[in-house]
């Protein structure tokens, strides 16, 4: 019985020795990091709030109808040069689109074409312009614009649709269609304009 004893025993302290053993060497804790996760609060985005005066981009966009109307009535192809968005680039789509050579429609692009049709209307057609805006719509950017009227100019009279475009910090004219949108829409309207003047009227 004493041999069993002295064996038991021995087990006992080699098993209690190696748990004691295994007790003192931990596993390393994980080492923290400072990367934010889920559940820790973030910076805010940093955002870019632009200020602008739309009452003064309107008042804008007026001025430079003004010099257009007054330009027609002297046929001054230089002064509407300067209120008009120089540019041939397709993508750009600067143009005219009008009736006016004996009720043709006819759509001029590029600022070249636009300009050389407009000697042209200027050698047959004459007269004091005037243009009643009644609606502007300007985009959240400050940088697009649409406008539409009625024009009187010489015995022609109808409804035009403008799209503007900032050039640098002044507004320019880009397109207009004097058919008021009968062959066809060439000016697209602005979705959702950050800004407007009047009501577009039902076509």
């Amino acid at each position: 019985m004493r041999p069993k004893a002295i064996y038991y025993f021995i087990i006992m302290l080699l098993v209690t020795g190696i748990m004691a053993c295994g007790g003192d060497d931990p596993e390393p804790e994980e080492t923290k990091t400072t990367t934010p996760t889920s559940s820790q609060p973030t910076e805010p985005p940093v955002t870019i709030e632009r200020n602008i005066d739309f009452a003064a981009e309107e008042e804008g966009i007026r001025e430079v109808y003004g010099v257009y109307a007054k330009a027609h009535g002297d046929k001054d192809v230089d002064t509407l040069g300067d209120v008009w968005f120089k540019s041939e680039k397709k993508a750009d789509e600067v143009f005219t689109a009008w009736t006016f050579w004996a009720g043709t429609f006819e759509k001029n692009e590029g600022w070249q074409d636009v300009n050389d049709a407009w000697e042209g209307i200027f050698r047959l057609r004459g007269g004091a312009m005037t243009v009643d805006i009644t609606y502007i719509a300007i985009d959240s950017r400050g940088k697009e614009a649409v406008l539409r009227g009625e024009y009187a100019w010489g015995n022609q009279r109808g409804d035009l649709i403008s799209a503007l475009q900032k050039d640098g910090d002044d507004w320019k004219i880009r397109a207009i269609d004097y058919t008021g949108g009968k062959h066809g829409k060439q000016v697209k309207d602005l979705n959702a304009p950050a800004h407007t003047f009047g009501e577009i009227a039902e076509e």
